[in-house]
């Protein structure tokens, strides 16, 4: 949701902006690998000075756009080093602006400053404390803790972190309330929100 409350999705190799009682404000983007084309876009992230971050996950990189949707700048390319991804698709911005990217085949979180300089990473391939499988959403809770929350969807776990990386614990989802937990969010009372094929509050 942006500062001035409304929605964006990612949809179709595009951005959508929708107004809170459901009408289409505006529509950005089409298929393709410039500036301000997308394959096969996933999470977005919104800054509290309105800029758009947008994980392309089929172009390897993270697209910025301006608060109108046009476009600002990218960074990242498809690789392991850092600053490169293999299908980064969660993305999330903490309360001092940084930008953390799941990237999902490198079974890593990576952490970037808002222009995309790379600042470090965290998360190895594993089912270990601390390990990866398959990191999908992302969200922190900024309004408490500052902690962030990983969903990995191999394993079902949502993995918590500091904001530095250090494993705090893990808790799994179990049987039928969620299959595949894709996005998080936290909401303004902390209660932790898990969408797959369906929504489990926690």
């Amino acid at each position: 949701i942006t500062p001035d409350k409304f929605i964006l999705v990612s949809d179709s190799n595009r951005i959508q902006k929708i107004s809170m009682d459901g009408y289409l404000i505006a529509s950005v983007g089409e298929e393709g690998s410039g500036p301000l084309q997308f394959k096969y876009p996933h999470g977005i992230a919104i800054s509290l000075a309105g800029q758009v971050y947008i994980a392309d996950k089929d172009n390897h990189r993270i697209q910025i756009l301006n608060p109108d949707l046009t476009f600002s700048h990218s960074f990242g390319c498809k690789g392991s080093a850092n600053g490169q991804f293999w299908y980064p698709r969660g993305i999330a911005i903490d309360s001092q602006g940084l930008v953390y990217v799941t990237d999902s085949n490198n079974n890593r979180i990576q952490k970037f400053s808002r222009d995309g300089k790379f600042v470090g990473q965290f998360g190895t391939y594993g089912s270990g404390p601390g390990q990866l499988s398959y990191p999908y959403g992302i969200t922190i809770d900024t309004a408490a803790t500052g902690l962030v929350y990983v969903s990995e969807c191999d394993s079902k776990h949502i993995s918590v972190f500091t904001c530095n990386g250090i494993f705090i614990c893990n808790f799994v989802i179990k049987g039928s309330q969620c299959d595949n937990p894709f996005g998080l969010t936290f909401d303004k009372n902390g209660f932790l929100y898990v969408c797959s094929d369906r929504l489990v509050v926690f």
